[in-house]
C-alpha cells in the first residue's frame, strides 16, 4: 500500500480533531462508558501540543494522522489513526512495519501503548510481534 505523511498545518486542526472523535469514539465508550468531551478535549491539545504529527494520505487525500518521536534508544509511536472507512486494508500495518524496518537499521526498539478497550490496535500490535510490558486501568505499552 503506497501511502505518503507529510507535517501536519494549522488550518487542519479541525479535521484531526474530527478524525480523533470517529478513531476513539467506539473505545471511549467501553471504557468509560459515555463520551466524554472534557477527556476528549485534553488528550486532543495535548497531542496537538506535543508536536510532530504527520498526516497519512493516500492518492493524495487524509486519512489518517501519525505521531512518532525518535528518542536516543527508542522510537515511539505517540498516535496512530486512520479513518474507520480505510481500516482493515493494511495501513496501518504497513506503517508500522516501516517503523519497525527503520528502528532496526538503527538498533532502536518500537514502544507504543494502546487502550485496554481497544482490542482492534491490541491484537495488531502483537500480530506485529509487540510485546506488552505494562498496563494500567485504562492502557497497554507495548515493545518491539
Amino acid at each position: 500500500m503506497k501511502y505518503i505523511t507529510r507535517s501536519a498545518s494549522e488550518h487542519e486542526k479541525f479535521w484531526l480533531d474530527q478524525l480523533r472523535r470517529e478513531v476513539y469514539h467506539d473505545v471511549f465508550l467501553a471504557t468509560w462508558g459515555a463520551w466524554d468531551e472534557a477527556r476528549h478535549n485534553r488528550h486532543f491539545l495535548s497531542s496537538w501540543e506535543m508536536g510532530n504529527i504527520k498526516i497519512i494520505e493516500l492518492d493524495g487525500k487524509p486519512v489518517g494522522m501519525l505521531q512518532v518521536f525518535d528518542l536516543e534508544k527508542q522510537i515511539e509511536i505517540e498516535e496512530i489513526q486512520i479513518a474507520p472507512i480505510y481500516q482493515r486494508q493494511g495501513l496501518a500495518t504497513a506503517i508500522i512495519k516501516d517503523i519497525l524496518t527503520d528502528a532496526q537499521k538503527r538498533d532502536k526498539k518500537v514502544a507504543l501503548s494502546t487502550g485496554l478497550k481497544n482490542l482492534g490496535a491490541l491484537k495488531l500490535y502483537k500480530k506485529l510481534g509487540f510485546i506488552e510490558t505494562r498496563r494500567t486501568d485504562s492502557k497497554v505499552y507495548l515493545d518491539k
